[in-house]
């Protein structure tokens, strides 16, 4: 889908407008998966500005990572911009017996300039901000979800905007990476909220921006090439006999010191 684009400077602030106008859309379910010690619940794409699915694909399961092969480009060419904006969404539910204490996410791919000359506005970028619903704690609702939005940062530009003057031709073609580890522990903790083990249901709901921008003369294409969306560290809740047996066994340890 094609749009007229400012300068990169004002990139942040069209893509805000871009997701605050969303309206009716197609969107894809996936369906449930199963990790080792997670699911994965509605796992869902659609996007905002109506770019053809899949753009995510259908994901497969490798321990407690949704693992994704994406078809997901902006191209623009001679003055021409393009946007390609995808959104996932899921609901992340920890196994009984564990809890969710961090998830991370990680994307890649490679853009590319080309043609003579060309300023600052031959440009490509890449966002992803994360709209996180806390919902349970230790297996109990609370009375109010806890909110939380989060942003993704980039190499080469931590910004995730990659321009034709910082990076000039040849080579034509570099790589990019994205990455964000959210400790949910520490959430909570920010947030004064109590827990033994952790948060054990969770939503994510992931808006992903890619944008190309051209002058004429120039051309510029960005693509992401893989996503490793949402690999969970779990913390494993030890049964209440296995902890007896641990408590049993310090206690046998202190009486042994006493006795010494």
């Amino acid at each position: 889908m094609k749009f007229f684009y400012p300068p990169k400077t004002l990139v942040v602030a069209a893509t805000i407008c871009l997701y605050a106008s969303t309206d009716s859309r197609a969107a894809t379910n996936y369906g449930n998966f199963s990790g080792t010690t997670v699911t994965f619940e509605n796992v869902t794409e659609w996007s905002p500005t109506g770019d053809p699915l899949p753009l995510y694909g259908a994901p497969v399961v490798i321990g407690n990572t949704l693992d994704f092969t994406p078809s997901f480009f902006s191209s623009a060419t001679n003055g021409a911009n393009d946007v390609t904006d995808g959104t996932l969404s899921f609901l992340l539910k920890a196994k009984p017996g564990n809890a969710i204490t961090s998830v991370l996410f990680s994307e890649r791919g490679d853009f590319t300039f080309t043609g003579i000359g060309g300023t600052i506005n031959t440009y490509v970028s890449v966002t992803a901000t994360f709209f996180i619903d806390i919902y349970k704690v230790d297996g109990v609702a609370l009375m109010t979800p806890l909110q939380l939005t989060e942003t993704a940062t980039f190499t080469p530009s931590a910004s995730g905007i990659f321009d034709k003057v910082a990076y000039p031709t040849p080579p034509n073609t570099r790589l990019w990476t994205g990455s964000l580890n959210l400790n949910v522990n520490n959430a909570l903790t920010s947030a004064l909220i109590p827990y033994i083990n952790g948060a054990t249901e969770i939503s994510f709901e992931l808006d992903n921006i890619l944008v190309a921008q051209s002058e004429t003369g120039t051309s510029a294409t960005i693509t992401k090439k893989d996503f490793k969306g949402f690999g969970v560290t779990v913390n494993e809740v030890p049964e209440p006999t296995s902890l007896a047996l641990l408590f049993c066994g310090a206690g046998w340890l202190l009486i042994r010191r006493k006795a010494n």
